[in-house]
């Protein structure tokens, strides 16, 4: 154990879901700190072991380290991956691959926070051959006496706008962990920004800008990035006037 950084200079961040993540030096390696809700500190690694993504935005979601690019969830204590290897169907996860990450102990004490300089094993639950692809890769079987599926498609809304005039859109979302927004935005529009209000918690907000006058369409997604289909569908057409 060494320490690396002084408790004071590692707050808890914006939010218990937008902890301060701070990059330190643990001997030979680079890891990062998060202080989680009710103040304990987690080291770990600065990548995702699923695409190597960096994790330095990463977020907490319901206590597990969630990667910002395909909202992967991660055990911060064993480094187990929860989602998506507890939702996968058998036979699936070699496609997945979302591997384990390395986590590091830490103690704080003195003042400081100390950090191991070497990962923990790898989680008891980790067996790479379940991510090794087949030769043949197996059927995967159907959960029994399951209901059918399908998107939830709403019906299309119209929205008016002047060419260069900005609008919002929100979109409902249950915040369910894996399943983000994600928009298909046709010629005469433009993405200025996209968050999830922190206020409501359960509300995305896309700001568009309209473009040249005429009628330009975008729908957007909500799914997990290893679905097949998403869970819901929303269909804009915006009907763009002179300004």
């Amino acid at each position: 154990m060494r320490p690396v950084l002084r408790s004071d200079e590692l707050s808890a961040g914006v939010s218990p879901t937008q902890p301060e993540i701070r990059r330190v030096s643990a001997g030979e390696t680079d890891v990062l700190l998060a202080r989680l809700e009710g103040g304990r500190v987690i080291a770990f690694t600065p990548t995702c072991p699923h695409q190597d993504t960096s994790l330095e935005d990463a977020t907490v979601w319901d206590g597990s380290l969630r990667c910002p690019r395909h909202l992967y969830l991660y055990d911060p204590d064993t480094g187990e991956n929860i989602l998506p290897a507890r939702d996968a169907l058998p036979g699936t996860l070699w496609k997945l691959r979302p591997g384990y990450l390395s986590v590091y102990r830490v103690e704080e004490r003195e003042g400081w926070i100390w950090v191991a300089g070497a990962p923990e094993p790898p989680p008891a639950t980790y067996d790479p051959d379940q991510e090794r692809r087949p030769s043949r890769p197996p059927e995967p079987d159907a959960p029994a006496n399951a209901a059918p599926t399908g998107p939830l498609v709403h019906p299309s809304e119209e929205l008016g706008a002047t060419a260069g005039e900005e609008l919002e859109v929100e979109l409902a979302t249950s915040l369910r962990p894996g399943y983000l927004w994600r928009g298909e935005v046709g010629d005469g529009l433009v993405v200025v920004s996209q968050r999830i209000d922190p206020g409501s918690g359960a509300t995305f907000r896309v700001r568009i800008r309209a473009g040249d006058p005429g009628e330009a369409t975008m729908r957007w997604i909500y799914a997990r990035p290893w679905d097949v289909e998403p869970a819901e569908v929303r269909i804009f057409v915006v009907r763009i006037a002179p300004s």
